[in-house]
């Protein structure tokens, strides 16, 4: 006599599959987020010391954060984020360079070129920026990514409707995050995380 499955055993394999899947994907996807964290993280390190070294090449901070590729970024990869969906091709504007001045494309916020910085005087205006408000604790670059879907071109202050954490690069090549909810002229180096 053959035994063969039931559809009754045949359905309950299928189940515990299923509740298998479902208790181990965002397991899976959380530490795919972690993973891209961790090289955006990396990559702002890299900008952060390529930054560090043109300011002492140069006594000032470049005009655009791609002025670093080349001469002390060798991989133009280091300027895209991995958590952006396309891959630093945005079109480009003083914060955001995207597409602008690098073909490989560039994800990160150039903070001294954002006008509000500016306004509140976290940097001075172009052409030399300074050292900055806060000396080595002034935010340099930023990495919205990791909360953010979209680049908004018009995007003036942070959203109080969003939720998440920003990736701050500080004049002093750290890597810090703070709440994007926090309201941008209320900012201290002790909203860091």
């Amino acid at each position: 006599m053959k035994r063969a499955f039931t559809l009754i055993e045949l359905l309950v394999v299928v189940a515990i599959i299923a509740i298998l899947a479902g208790i181990l994907l965002p397991v899976f996807w959380s530490a795919r987020a972690a993973a891209r964290r961790t090289s955006c993280i990396s990559n702002l390190r890299q900008l952060g010391m390529a930054s560090r070294m043109y300011y002492q090449d140069y006594e000032q901070y470049p005009f655009r954060l791609s002025a670093c590729n080349e001469t002390y970024v060798r991989n133009g990869t280091v300027f895209v984020c991995p958590s952006d969906a396309e891959r630093g091709h945005h079109p480009g504007n003083e914060r955001l360079e995207g597409d602008a001045y690098l073909s490989t494309g560039v994800s990160y916020d150039y903070i001294p070129r954002w006008a509000r910085a500016q306004e509140l005087e976290w940097w001075q205006p172009a052409p030399e920026f300074g050292p900055g408000k806060w000396d080595e604790l002034t935010p340099l670059a930023a990495c919205h990514w990791h909360w953010a879907r979209a680049f908004h071109a018009d995007w003036w202050d942070n959203a109080p409707s969003a939720r998440g954490w920003v990736l701050l690069l500080t004049a002093g090549a750290s890597v810090r995050k703070i709440r994007v909810e926090s309201p941008v002229e209320q900012f201290t180096p002790e909203e860091y995380r």
